[in-house]
C-alpha cells in the first residue's frame, strides 16, 4: 500500500528534525559542562527544555485542532530554526552564556508540544486507515535510530570539532523540515471555522471524551504505568552498569544504544503484527515483553542475559507505541485529536518522575536490582490487571476497527 507523497515528504522532514535534535541532544550537556561544573545548572538546562510541556502541553492541543496541522509543523520548525540560528551563531562567535543556553533551551521547549501533537494527530488526514500502522511504524523507527541511536555520539563529536557547529546543524535542520512540509502544506484541508470558541470548554471535551471512552482511559492508564517504569529503568541504568554488571561507564551508552535497535527492529514489524494478531494480542504481549525484560534486569548479572533483554525492551516498548497511536488515531474524531493526544502526552511526562525517584529511593535503601525487579512485577500485574477490560472494550469497539480488531489470514 502506497502511503502517498504528502506523508512521505513529511516523513523526510521528521527524519532530518530527528536527527537535528540527536545531535544537540549529545552536545548540549557538553556545552553546558563547559561553561559550568555546577550539576544543578546542567540539570536545569534538560529541565527547561521540557518545562513546555508541563507548561503548555494541554494548551497546544486546544490549538493543534483548531489550526491546519501542516501550517503548524512549518511554522513551529521555521521559529525553532529562528531560535537555534540564533543560538548557533552566539556560540560561533564566542559569546555563549549559562543565561544564553536556558533561555534558548526554555524558548525551543515551549515550542516543542505544538510540533511534537501536529506531527502526531497530521497523519490520519494523510494515510489511509490501513496504512496507520505502517506510517507510525515508519516514524517510531526513524526517531529511535535517528534521535536515541546516531545523532548524540554524532553531536558529541561535532562538538569536539567547534562547540557550535551541532547547534548551528540542528537550527538547519529545522529550516529543512520547515522548507519540505510548507512544500505539501495544503495536503491537509484547512480546519473548520468555529463561530465560538473558548479555551477552557475545549480542553474540557478533550478530556471528557478520554475519561468517557473506557478503552482509551485504560491505555492511558497502562501508559502511565509503562512511563513510570521506563523512567525508573534510565535513572538508575548508569549504577547498574557500573556496580551490578561492574562495566566501564561507556556500557551505559552501548546499552541505551542496544534498547534503540531493539526499539527500531519493533517499530519495524508492529505493522505485520497488527496485521498478524488480534488488538488485544499486540496491547497485551508487548507490555508482557516490556514487564518480562525489565525483570530479567532484576533476576540476572550476566551481559550475556542482559543484551538479549535490552533488545526485547526497546521492541516491546516500540510495538506498543506504534499500536496504541494507530488505535487512537481510528478511534478519535479529528477534531478532537489535538486535544487527546496532549492528554496522553502529558501522563507520559507526569509518569517520569515518579518512576524515576520511585526507582533512586528503592535503590538507595534495597540496592539496585530490587528496583528492576519490583519494576518488572508492576508491569507485568498492571499488564494483566487490564485485560478483561481491554479485551470486553475491543469487542464493542470491534466495529471501528475492522482492520486490526481481527487477525488477518
Amino acid at each position: 500500500m502506497k502511503l502517498g507523497r504528502p506523508f512521505l515528504v513529511i516523513l523526510t522532514a521528521g527524519v532530518v528534525s530527528y536527527l537535528g535534535d540527536g545531535i544537540t541532544f549529545g552536545a548540549i550537556p557538553l556545552l553546558a559542562a563547559s561553561m559550568t561544573h555546577d550539576a544543578r545548572i546542567v540539570s536545569l538546562s534538560e529541565a527547561l527544555s521540557m518545562g513546555g510541556w508541563l507548561l503548555l502541553g494541554l494548551v497546544s492541543g486546544v490549538m493543534v485542532d483548531r489550526w491546519r496541522r501542516t501550517s503548524t509543523m512549518w511554522i513551529v520548525d521555521a521559529i525553532r530554526a529562528v531560535v537555534a540560528g540564533a543560538f548557533a551563531a552566539a556560540v560561533l562567535l564566542g559569546h555563549q552564556s549559562i543565561p544564553l543556553l536556558l533561555i534558548t533551551g526554555f524558548l525551543l521547549g515551549m515550542l516543542a508540544p505544538f510540533f511534537d501533537n501536529a506531527s502526531s494527530v497530521v497523519v490520519p488526514t494523510l494515510v489511509p486507515p490501513a496504512g496507520l500502522e505502517r506510517a507510525n511504524g515508519y516514524n517510531q523507527a526513524a526517531l529511535l535510530l535517528l534521535a536515541n541511536l546516531i545523532g548524540p555520539p554524532v553531536g558529541a563529536l561535532l562538538f569536539v570539532v567547534h562547540h557550535g557547529l551541532p547547534i548551528l546543524i540542528d537550527a538547519l535542520s529545522f529550516a529543512v523540515a520547515s522548507a519540505l512540509v510548507f512544500a505539501v502544506r495544503r495536503a491537509e484541508p484547512t480546519r473548520p471555522a468555529v463561530a465560538e470558541r473558548h479555551l477552557g470548554r475545549e480542553l474540557r471535551e478533550g478530556l471528557v471524551y478520554l475519561w468517557r471512552n473506557t478503552l482509551l482511559r485504560s491505555l492511558c492508564l497502562m501508559l502511565l504505568v509503562a512511563n513510570a517504569v521506563g523512567s525508573g529503568i534510565v535513572a538508575i541504568l548508569v549504577l547498574y552498569v557500573l556496580e551490578v554488571l561492574r562495566l566501564p561507564e561507556a556500557w551505559f551508552g552501548w546499552l541505551v544504544a542496544i534498547y534503540a535497535v531493539g526499539g527500531a527492529a519493533g517499530a519495524a514489524l508492529a505493522p505485520a503484527a497488527a496485521r498478524r494478531f488480534s488488538m488485544e494480542v499486540n496491547l497485551i504481549v508487548s507490555m508482557l515483553l516490556l514487564g518480562g525484560a525489565v525483570l530479567v534486569f532484576g533476576i540476572a548479572g550476566g551481559l550475556a542475559v542482559i543484551i538479549p533483554a535490552a533488545v526485547v525492551m526497546g521492541w516491546g516498548g516500540a510495538w506498543w507505541n506504534v499500536v496504541t497511536i494507530s488505535l487512537r488515531q481510528r478511534i478519535v474524531p479529528p477534531e478532537l485529536l489535538g486535544r487527546v493526544t496532549s492528554v496522553y502526552r502529558m501522563v507520559a511526562i507526569g509518569a517520569a518522575p515518579i518512576g524515576a525517584v520511585g526507582a533512586g529511593f528503592l535503590a538507595h535503601r534495597t540496592g539496585l536490582q530490587t528496583p528492576y525487579l519490583v519494576m518488572g512485577i508492576v508491569q507485568v500485574v498492571a499488564t494483566l490487571a487490564f485485560v478483561p477490560l481491554v479485551r470486553r472494550e475491543l469487542r464493542r469497539s470491534a466495529t471501528l476497527l475492522p482492520t486490526v480488531s481481527r487477525p488477518e489470514r
